[in-house]
């Protein structure tokens, strides 16, 4: 029911580091989930059957199937304030206004890296920020870490608010998917992990998860387990991984920097700094849901209508139509 240990023990020292103090004591409980949402479901089960009249706090705006899980889950759902519309980053003043008037000991699902579906994240010192008042507030955070490796191209950096959180004393949650930084969409590879007290509390944490997960699909598929389990325990294949990881996060900081390059060529007298200052694998880029339809009716370039782009779909070969079109939708007559 808990899937592979190897899968999960190579996975823990991933999140939490190599020489991480919290996996020597045992102090984590993990089960290997089907993917990052299995492991946001399974935690979501968790909180509605040992804290029912919890609530989670859930950042405006998410991606939208948070939503869906902590909704089916039956988990009453607040909502805190993220993104500033008009700079087109972190709001962190109206975040941590919400973080202190939030009741103490509540819940909050935060992005570790490459917020989706905008692509901002809180520098070092506003994580640390927002850790102490966490701690001020005895809050608990749950982190999805959808993209680790894929937002800077360096792992460890990419965990940097976890191990933030955990040098704080914060006891978290963190799911882990593999579907972005090995590929693995189709084989519903993940992890679910809780921070617990002692080794005993681990032990129980785990077996509630377990139960948790049996009448909801039984044990998780093997075949992706054993594809990150192999590649993580081999130290030439992870070295490899660890570089076509860095190939893909780097191609994609190299087109955000060529569109934002050919916006400004063609005369654009729009401000498109959000765009390389932004980071992972989508660009909110601040345009109205008419300039999406008229990007999809005149140039066949398709999107969300909230103006997210895929930055993983941009290529040398594309992007100078891509940032033309953006531009003539954008300039003012």
């Amino acid at each position: 029911m808990g899937g592979s240990i190897k899968m999960i023990n190579e996975s823990l020292k991933l999140a939490y580091g190599e020489d991480s103090d919290l996996i020597k004591d045992k102090r984590i409980a993990a089960v290997q989930s089907l993917s990052g949402t299995g492991a946001c479901r399974l935690f979501a089960d968790f909180q509605r059957r040992f804290l029912p009249d919890s609530q989670i706090y859930i950042p405006t705006p998410t991606w939208s199937n948070h939503h869906n899980i902590w909704r089916d889950a039956q988990v009453p759902q607040r909502t805190f304030t993220y993104y500033h519309p008009e700079t087109r980053g972190l709001d962190f003043a109206g975040l941590m206004d919400d973080i202190k008037n939030a009741p103490n000991g509540s819940f909050f699902l935060l992005h570790a890296c490459a917020h989706n579906p905008t692509g901002v994240d809180p520098t070092e010192e506003q994580w640390r920020e927002i850790s102490y008042q966490f701690k001020v507030k005895n809050h608990f955070p749950f982190f999805d870490m959808a993209y680790q490796g894929f937002a800077s191209g360096d792992p460890e950096r990419d965990a940097k608010a976890i191990r933030i959180f955990l040098e704080d004393g914060h006891q978290i949650g963190c799911a882990q998917s593999y579907a972005k930084n090995m590929g693995l969409y189709g084989q519903r590879a993940g992890c679910l992990s809780i921070v617990c007290e002692d080794e005993m509390q681990a032990v129980a944490v785990k077996s509630q998860l377990q139960q948790i997960a049996r009448p909801m699909y039984s044990n998780p598929p093997v075949h992706g387990a054993l594809v990150v389990s192999i590649i993580l325990n081999d130290p030439e294949l992870k070295s490899l991984w660890l570089k076509e990881v860095k190939g893909m996060a780097d191609r994609i900081i190299g087109m955000r920097k060529a569109l934002k390059d050919n916006l400004e060529q063609l005369g654009s007298t729009l401000p498109w700094d959000h765009i390389t200052n932004q980071i992972g694998m989508f660009c909110y880029s601040g345009m109205t849901p008419e300039q999406v339809d008229r990007l999809t009716n005149e140039y066949h370039i398709y999107m969300t209508r909230n103006g997210r782009i895929s930055m993983a779909g941009v290529t040398t070969g594309n992007v100078a139509y891509l940032a033309n079109a953006i531009h003539e939708v954008t300039k003012t007559k």
